[in-house]
């Protein structure tokens, strides 16, 4: 059975020629299905971008000395050092709901990547558990009644280790799932790659969509940091917010600018003999990224003159965000699409399921429940903690 996923396929039936003709040839079932990855994807991408962001944040403050006893005041590294086990977690549970949808519309495609990578996809759980942990040592605060544990990692030389490393075990499991992507992508390729028991892919399109992935990450991350200090986390003052508006400006900047440089070259490859930005589809939504990255920038182009963290500038930024995140999950699922149609690997009519009517049933079961519970949370909290 294994090995059928892996060779057969041959398509079965002439290829679509544009996502138009793809969407419309799919059941209605598997489009909602898509709809739904696309949009718990860019809710999951909001806290893996604060994570991976304030990680490199994180580590950037480690070896600068900022967490080491005596160092001047920096609100901003505070908050995202103590926030980050918080933000993967929550990085964790809203990427669950897209890992389902991913399987349930890409059935062959994902779980052949899966079985091609072996212990290179197996190994992202483990990398992932130890950043984990890591976070919370790196929130051991300094302190006169530490035990000799405490003070070993609260050292600057262990923080800035620990740090890193972190870092870059995010940085694995970021590049594994770029990796199965990309596989999936080459169903031609997957018989060879079985054979040969090499899934090692060309080094260029994966380094490349990584930097566009760590770069994309940084405006966001930018974004809700600004949110924090303006709300008050870490008992940020107007100061401690003028302080950290213009690095948080370069920051996002950077980021937009790299990503969509990267982006571009991404979306512009050829994917199942059609390019993405030739498509109707695709260009609408690599023009609504352009466009929101723009306004982004300019946005935080207005942060840095003023040195302030309004609320205005900051819901500019937070949307400008949440179209670029949206408008990048249209152009990854656009791209899988073409270069799957035609093909058994190819989007299907879920089988042995109890059907989108049974699955809408408890999506609202479930929504309904989760309102239930933070109101029920909101309602306990102190005013001034609501604030």
């Amino acid at each position: 059975m294994i090995l059928a996923n892996i060779t057969e396929v041959d398509a079965t039936s002439p290829a679509p020629a544009n996502l138009p003709a793809i969407l419309e040839a799919l059941p209605t079932n598997t489009v909602v299905y898509l709809a739904l990855l696309i949009v718990t994807y860019a809710l999951h991408a909001v806290f893996m971008n604060y994570t991976f962001g304030g990680m490199l944040w994180t580590a950037t403050a480690a070896l600068r000395g900022r967490y080491s006893e005596g160092a001047p005041r920096d609100t901003l590294a505070n908050v995202v050092r103590d926030w980050l086990p918080s933000a993967v977690s929550a990085a964790v549970t809203a990427g669950i709901a897209p890992l389902l949808f991913v399987q349930i519309v890409y059935q062959r495609s994902f779980y052949t990547a899966n079985i091609l990578l072996f212990n290179r996809w197996m190994a992202l759980l483990p990398a992932l558990i130890v950043a984990v942990y890591a976070m919370y040592i790196l929130k051991v605060h300094n302190g006169p009644s530490q035990n000799r544990t405490a003070k070993f990692f609260v050292r600057r030389d262990v923080r800035a280790a620990t740090a890193i490393l972190t870092a870059l075990l995010l940085g694995y499991v970021g590049l594994a799932f770029i990796e199965n992507h990309l596989l999936s992508l080459a169903p031609d390729t997957w018989t060879n790659r079985y054979l040969n028991g090499s899934p090692a892919l060309p080094a260029a399109p994966v380094w490349i969509r990584l930097g566009m992935w760590a770069l994309g990450a940084l405006p966001t991350f930018a974004t809700l940091a600004a949110m924090q200090l303006r709300c008050g986390a870490g008992d940020a003052s107007e100061a401690d917010q003028a302080q950290a508006a213009r690095p948080l400006a370069l920051l996002a900047i950077a980021g937009g600018v790299g990503s969509l440089v990267l982006g571009l070259i991404v979306w512009n490859t050829d994917h199942g003999g059609t390019r993405l930005l030739d498509d109707t589809i695709g260009r609408i939504a690599f023009g609504s990224l352009a466009g929101a990255l723009a306004v982004g920038g300019a946005t935080w182009i207005a942060i840095a003159l003023r040195r302030r963290l309004s609320a205005l500038t900051i819901a500019l930024a937070a949307s400008s965000c949440l179209v670029a995140i949206l408008a990048h999950a249209v152009l990854r699922e656009g791209a899988r699409l073409l270069a799957l149609a035609g093909t058994p690997a190819a989007a299907r009519e879920p089988s042995g399921l109890g059907g989108l009517a049974v699955f809408l049933v408890f999506l609202v079961i479930a929504a309904g429940a989760i309102a239930w519970i933070v109101r029920a949370v909101a309602r306990t909290l102190p005013t001034a903690g609501r604030a």
